[in-house]
């Protein structure tokens, strides 16, 4: 499979995201709830800085967003692939393209949370240089917290 393109999210991408991030979720046992927990995914425009869809074929087969935590830190969030693009190189791209305008924003750090379970993941947070830090919010699904110095 071969990428088509990033785009930066726009309102058309709307149920094509919901469906996507809805797979992502049921793939590892979750629930997606834009109605509930989740709500912010009504409003992806106000709710993060930047959110772009990797698009392949005229669908949604990757995200990854930043947001806004204050003046010197932003947040990686919604960072999914589908597993056919896993080990290819996709998510690396996903996460440079965010690392890259959180600095070109002014930002001094960008941080995540995850779950220990997620060994793909953090190992490409490792790969990429984050580094494990305490706990910086309230969200009690998460047990791993990490930083990028940029």
């Amino acid at each position: 499979m071969q990428m088509e393109r990033i785009e930066i999210y726009n309102a058309s991408l709307k149920d094509d995201v919901f469906t996507f991030t809805d797979e992502c979720f049921r793939s590892v046992g979750k629930e997606f709830e834009p109605d509930g927990r989740h709500a912010f995914y009504n409003d992806i425009e106000k709710y993060f800085d930047r959110f772009w869809c990797l698009l392949s074929e005229g669908r949604v087969l990757g995200t990854v967003a930043v947001k806004r935590l204050d003046e010197t830190t932003s947040e990686l969030k919604a960072l999914y692939l589908s597993p056919e693009l896993r080990g290819k190189g996709y998510g690396y791209k996903l996460l440079d393209l965010a690392v890259l305008y959180a600095r070109e924003k002014g930002y001094k750090r960008i941080v995540l949370d995850s779950m220990s379970h997620y060994t793909a993941a953090l190992n490409l947070y490792e790969k990429y240089g984050f580094t494990c830090i305490k706990r910086y919010n309230d969200n009690q699904k998460a047990d791993v917290f990490m930083e990028y110095i940029l």
